[in-house]
């Protein structure tokens, strides 16, 4: 496995909103993650992105279980933050986060809570206004 940098923590965080929330990664999920993140890192192509997402997976599994794949959300997140420090950036991070949670039509409980738990560690609770209906979140910014 190469370094783990921040666009591992990138692809990590939308992998855990899809997964830990209701057990599975659907096609929906795979192609929101995949086009977010060239969303937010341009520069990356395919076939790093192939890597990243597979090292990733790999991370995911070998930590096991929920409380110890929660807590590398949570430090992934913080990397997030220093990576996108605008506040512009961490806005589309927190809607491409709810993007991810709302394309398989249904917002789980706890994709709800992981995307609110983003807004909380980014420090853009003031700034950011979620809405959240059965089927979709919607990010408003509150400028």
């Amino acid at each position: 496995m190469s370094d783990w940098n921040q666009n591992h923590d990138l692809v990590y965080a939308f992998i855990c909103v899809s997964f830990l929330a209701d057990g599975e990664v659907d096609e929906s999920e795979k192609e929101a993650m995949r086009g977010n993140v060239k969303v937010m890192l341009p520069d990356m192509t395919d076939d790093d992105y192939t890597k990243v997402e597979a090292e990733v997976i790999d991370k995911f599994i070998e930590l096991g279980d929920e409380s110890a794949r929660m807590a590398h959300y949570s430090s992934s997140l913080g990397a997030l933050k220093d990576m996108f420090s605008s506040d512009e950036d961490r806005f589309k991070l927190v809607k491409n986060l709810a993007y991810i949670a709302r394309a398989d039509k249904f917002i789980h409980e706890n994709e709800m809570k992981m995307v609110e738990q983003a807004v909380s560690s980014l420090d853009m609770t003031d700034k950011v206004n979620l809405v959240k209906t059965e089927s979709t979140l919607f990010v408003d910014f509150k400028g």
